[in-house]
């Protein structure tokens, strides 16, 4: 008895332009999709402090209100070059105006908050209001 080896090839081959024509589908509905950037909030004793990455956005169009109780960061992350669909391979990061909003705790200076950028990384500050709470009272001495 002799034994033979069947060679199968690319098991996935008859699938492959299924796939790609998937992805290219993925990628072109991905453009100008809303995103929003993601964001970490910290809380220190004396400050909550908000994080937010922004690659790709240029400084210019970062914008940071204090409403109503709430900090607020939109934008605007655009595509700088034109893409022709005769050039197209592959865009799979959303493009288009963004907006996050965080609510603030009761009580803070909505004036003293304060925004820098640097590097694609927006860093708010939100300096807490002075805890109230029992204190004690100096007792002077009368005439």
């Amino acid at each position: 008895m002799s034994s033979q080896l069947t060679v199968w090839g690319d098991p996935l081959g008859p699938f492959r332009s299924l796939f790609e024509e998937l992805d290219r589908r993925r990628a072109e509905s991905s453009v100008g999709a809303p995103w929003a950037p993601v964001a970490d909030l910290i809380e220190r004793p004396d400050e909550i402090v908000i994080t937010a990455e922004l690659p790709g956005v240029k400084d210019e169009d970062v914008n940071v209100h204090v409403d109503k109780g709430a900090v607020t960061i939109s934008g605007e992350r655009r595509l700088e070059e034109e893409v022709s669909d005769d050039h197209f391979r592959r865009i799979e990061r959303s493009y288009g105006g963004f907006e996050r909003r965080f609510p603030l705790p009761p009580g803070v200076d909505e004036a003293a908050v304060t925004a820098q950028v640097a590097y694609g990384v927006l860093r708010i500050v939100i300096p807490k209001p002075a805890q109230e709470g029992p204190r004690r009272v100096e007792i002077s001495q009368g005439d």
